[in-house]
């Protein structure tokens, strides 16, 4: 299965999201949202699950929690906006987090670790982007797509 993992949008949706995530079958947004018509534009896409972050306003943090586990492929992700808030449980194979605005796929302590870096038009300190995190046969993969490349 592909998954869609974006963060920090800040109320912007990127024309090029439906192609980049064409043919996920779920989408996670770790927070920063901005507007929740970024989320309804996203579920045009597919499902999303959402978790709300520190610059959400309190009308759209309201919409979403601080955290959320998610099963998907056989397969447990956590979701968190900011990384030093995450509390995995023992069972989680994959951890989702935003906040830095700084991509990063990383394996630590049995799980992966992937933040999307940042979707928005806000501090984007390495360059806008967005992640697709495939699970084949419980392992999961995960790679950085570059929203500002050609």
């Amino acid at each position: 299965m592909l998954i869609g993992l974006i963060s920090d949008t800040h109320g912007y949706f990127d024309p090029r999201l439906p192609d980049v995530f064409r043919g996920v079958g779920r989408i996670l947004h770790t927070g920063d949202v901005g507007s929740l018509d970024v989320i309804k534009r996203l579920e045009a896409i597919a499902p999303v699950v959402a978790v709300h972050g520190n610059m959400d306003n309190p009308l759209v943090a309201s919409h979403f929690p601080a955290d959320a586990t998610v099963e998907v492929a056989g397969l447990t992700v956590y979701l968190v906006h900011r990384p030093q808030d995450a509390r995995p449980g023992d069972s989680v194979g994959v951890v989702v987090q935003g906040h830095t605005h700084r991509s990063l796929i990383e394996e630590k302590e049995g799980m992966l670790y992937v933040n999307p870096g940042a979707a928005g038009k806000t501090l984007t300190f390495a360059g806008r982007t967005v992640a697709l995190l495939e699970i084949e046969d419980g392992k999961p993969r995960a790679r950085i797509v570059n929203l500002d490349a050609p």
